[in-house]
């Protein structure tokens, strides 16, 4: 082995190409930061609160630093043996491997950022656990949406010179050490004090910093500006938080009830659900605790009215206050609001479309984290809770029907497998409506199509409907027929202003919605207009909001995530005055319509009737609420006006919302275990 380098040297070279593969990697970072912060902002952040800018970039490098750690803790480890053994050969050797994993690091962080950005633009939060969903949803559609939206083959062309980029400058950061006498005199207590301060440097790195606590991705959490909370965050922190919680929660040891911190003690849970003890009733009967039975109704007996429950895709209510007549995206749906049922203060069970989906189908509030439902080992488990099981239970006939392929995250298994008399999807509804040629996009059939459909056979059955729908058109690209002739969009002023990005693909989603909300208002209108006006339910949520085009404030949390719950009862059913500002939740959905529908039937559900219940609490996978107040991150708020939350924190913790949101998961989780147990006896 060549030894013309003393140690001294060797540990001088290798410490500054580690530092060069550090500082090259922590500006590149801060660069796709501050592209962040000026591609999303809307408010211009910079100027008006610096200091709170300059604290995230501060977080967000010790973020930074905690990931680049990590790749070389394992680098310096191998250098210590280069100056163990004083070889400037082996320093060349690794110099290589730092080459190549230059490369591999240069590719991974961008690749994970870029995707955190596409995440966000999305969801408005750095990548969680809807990733996966993501991942896991229709590939060819989600590539060719790609495609329509952004000019994909270009921004490919732009990364494939970064990587060659990427490449030479690997060869020219880490050349290979000629042989040349030694540059400093060397001794053993300057080497080890080298060594000494890198070691510290990087276990700092590794924990985030050198305090008492380590630091952890809620520490970014610091701000009442919810967007400069995002600034520190990195994609990469992101993923590996969102990675952990999805292996806790699909370990097969996983245990909901210890996470929730009831142990074993599955009665406690009960207790604090059901507000009553329920330590006398064996384990076995806990169940039943939660069935429930609808009121009397004879006349609902003698007349059942056909129920059609419709979730829309991408349908959040907090767009609904910029509708006006130079800005008709509600395109006559908003008189439906008015004449009848409208809850404004409803979150969605799920921030995806297929968990709030499967929440809404089986009266069961998503889990977070865990897997869906359609994906799961509850794949083939007919559950008692189900939506449809009360009405087929009455002699209905019960039909789920989507505007897309039933072969999308197994939705056409698992509703098959619910035992519904019919599974309806975009082939059957081509079939019998006889549409032909392009009726749609890649991710599903105009919604014209679809309401066509739900028309046609509840004009043309004999017997009460019950019908479970999930719409298509909402949805990127963000595509309308040739035909439709698009109303009024002028964006106003106060919108205006908060959109400070894509504003052409605003204008484009905005178009999709506008068509989404004039065939529903047009079908809504039909029914009524007809007999069957006397004798349908109409019920309508949406999915999940979308948020990409503008921040939300703080204070503007909860509003974040609501939707809308419309529902049309014929004053022959019910005519009842409401508290239309019950604070609510998919769960609730299904137990309010059952009692104005059904007498005297079972049901299960984990929902309230907002007709009826005077306490009411809303759940979603990131917030949670009631009246006294909000929990969103783990953090208590309380409300200004509703739907408007306080910025600033609740002194007193909302321990009577906690409960009933570990309890109710808790017991959901427990539900489902016995359900799978019913399955395979």
């Amino acid at each position: 082995m060549h030894k013309n380098k003393n140690r001294l040297d060797i540990s001088i070279i290798g410490i500054g190409r580690i530092f060069r593969l550090y500082g090259f990697f922590t500006l590149l970072m801060m660069l796709f930061r501050t592209f962040f912060v000026l591609y999303f902002d809307d408010k211009n952040v910079f100027l008006s609160k610096t200091f709170d800018v300059f604290t995230a970039y501060y977080y967000g490098w010790l973020y930074d630093s905690m990931v680049l750690s990590y790749f070389i803790v394992p680098i310096f480890l191998l250098f210590l043996f280069v100056v163990l053994f004083n070889s400037t050969t082996l320093l060349n050797i690794l110099q290589i491997f730092m080459r190549i994993l230059f490369v591999i690091i240069g590719v991974f962080i961008p690749v994970i950022l870029i995707s955190d950005y596409g995440f966000y633009s999305y969801f408005q939060d750095h990548i969680n656990i809807l990733f996966f969903g993501v991942l896991e949803d229709d590939t060819t559609a989600l590539v060719e949406t790609i495609q329509k939206s952004y000019p994909l083959e270009i921004l490919m062309f732009g990364f494939l010179v970064y990587v060659i980029a990427l490449y030479f400058l690997a060869q020219k950061f880490f050349i290979k050490i000629r042989k040349q006498k030694s540059r400093y005199r060397s001794s053993a207590v300057k080497v080890l004090l080298s060594l000494l301060g890198v070691f510290v440097l990087l276990m700092g790195g590794v924990r985030g910093g050198y305090g008492k606590f380590v630091l952890a991705p809620k520490y970014a959490d610091f701000s009442d500006d919810a967007f400069i909370n995002q600034i520190a965050l990195n994609g990469v922190i992101a993923l590996d938080k969102a990675i952990k919680i999805r292996l806790e929660r699909n370990s097969i040891g996983f245990n909901m009830a210890k996470s929730m911190g009831y142990g074993d003690d599955i009665h406690q849970a009960f207790s604090d659900y059901l507000g009553i003890d329920t330590s006398p009733t064996p384990k076995e009967n806990l169940l039943r605790l939660i069935s429930r039975t609808t009121p009397l109704n004879e006349s609902l007996n003698k007349s059942k009215p056909n129920v059609v429950v419709i979730l829309m895709e991408s349908f959040g209510a907090s767009w609904n206050k910029y509708n006006s007549e130079t800005f008709n995206f509600l395109a006559g749906l908003d008189q439906h609001l008015r004449e009848d049922y409208y809850f404004e203060n409803i979150i969605s069970s799920d921030n995806g479309t297929i968990g709030s989906l499967l929440a809404l189908a089986t009266n069961i509030p998503n889990r977070p984290g865990a897997r869906y439902l359609s994906e799961s080992k509850y794949l083939q488990v007919p559950l008692d809770s189900s939506s449809h099981i009360p009405y087929k239970n009455k002699g209905y006939e019960t039909n789920f029907i989507y505007g897309g392929k039933l072969g999308w995250r197994d939705i056409g298994k698992y509703f098959k497998y619910q035992k519904y008399h019919k599974l309806i999807g975009e082939n059957l509804i081509r079939t019998e409506l006889e549409l032909n040629g392009s009726q749609g996009t890649e991710w599903g059939l105009y919604d014209e199509h679809f309401f066509n459909y739900i028309y046609k056979q509840l004009s043309e059955s004999t017997k009460p409907q019950f019908f479970l729908g999930l719409s298509t058109s909402n949805h990127p690209p963000f595509e309308t027929p040739k035909e439709y002739k698009p109303l009024a969009l002028e964006v106003p002023l106060e919108l205006n202003e908060r959109i400070s990005r894509e504003k052409n693909l605003f204008i484009q989603r905005f178009k999709a919605f506008q068509y989404a909300n004039a065939k529903l208002s047009e079908f809504i209108q039909k029914i009524k207009d007809s007999p069957l006006g006397k004798n349908t339910i109409i019920a309508v949520t949406g999915d999940h909001n979308f948020w990409g085009f503008m921040n939300y404030t703080r204070q503007e949390t909860f509003l974040k995530y609501t939707v809308p719950f419309y529902l049309y009862v014929p004053k022959e059913i019910y005519a009842e005055e409401a508290d239309l500002s019950k604070i609510g939740s998919h769960k609730d959905i299904m137990t309010t319509i059952y009692n104005i529908s059904l007498s005297n039937t079972d049901y299960i559900s984990f929902g309230e009737d907002l007709f009826q219940s005077e306490e009411t609490f809303a759940i979603n996978g990131s917030i949670y609420a009631n009246e006294s107040g909000v929990i969103y991150k783990d953090k208590d708020y309380t409300w200004d006006t509703i739907p408007l939350i306080k910025t600033q924190k609740s002194e007193v913790q909302n321990l009577i919302l906690r409960k009933r949101y570990r309890s109710t998961l808790t017991i959901a989780d427990f539900f489902l275990q016995e359900q799978l147990k019913k399955s395979r006896e």
